[in-house]
């Protein structure tokens, strides 16, 4: 166990996931509408009040726009760790806001290895890789497995607390959807998921 596995994270060069559209992530995030663009003041408003009535007064008529963040971090010094960066282990950290043609999402990736003296003898580096992903999208649902890239940070996970080695996060949209978009920059996993082109506007 003391012997080091291979830490060479594997390259992982998919261009695309089942379902994934083929245009570059710029061109699918110029084709998204803002919701300012199509609300007025007083509209946006009045969707405002809307929010206060309990969910199946009035149906559906606000935009769908979730946070998946840490309530309360907890004590902050060199013995703790950052709740949040745990929290980003387990795929529970992300935003998802609707605009009025597609929903846009952002996952947090870990960033920082956990403290560890095996970390410590095999010498691998604070900064985690990039985990590696796939997505896929089926009956309005969203799924996204992430997972340690080698060998040597699998067997970490393994000997060490609030560290797993792989995580499903799967997120599920209340209008129908039709094709994705994704890209993975500064350890923030992006995707565009397009409505259908038939639902009405948010």
């Amino acid at each position: 166990m003391i012997v080091r596995p291979d830490s060479s994270a594997s390259a992982s060069n998919i261009p695309l996931f089942p379902g994934e559209l083929e245009e570059s992530f710029e061109s699918a995030r110029a084709r998204v509408e803002p919701v300012h663009t199509r609300k007025s003041f007083a509209a946006r408003i009045l969707r405002g009040i809307r929010a206060l009535i309990p969910s199946g007064a009035g149906g559906r008529g606000e935009p769908f726009d979730v946070q998946r963040m840490v309530a309360f971090d907890g004590f902050r010094n060199d013995m703790f760790e950052e709740k949040r960066e745990r929290d980003r282990r387990y795929g529970t950290v992300y935003t998802v806001s609707e605009e009025v043609n597609a929903f846009l999402v952002r996952l947090e990736l870990p960033r920082q290895m956990p403290r560890s003296s095996l970390k410590q003898t095999w010498e691998l580096p604070d900064e985690m890789p990039d985990y590696v992903c796939t997505l896929n999208l089926t009956d309005n649902v969203l799924c996204v497995r992430a997972g340690l890239p080698d060998e040597a940070r699998r067997r970490l996970s393994y000997v060490s607390s609030s560290f797993p080695s792989d995580f499903q996060t799967r997120i599920e949209f209340q209008v129908p959807i039709e094709g994705y978009k994704h890209r993975l920059r500064n350890k923030v996993l992006e995707i565009i998921v397009y409505k259908k082109s038939d639902v009405s506007p948010a």
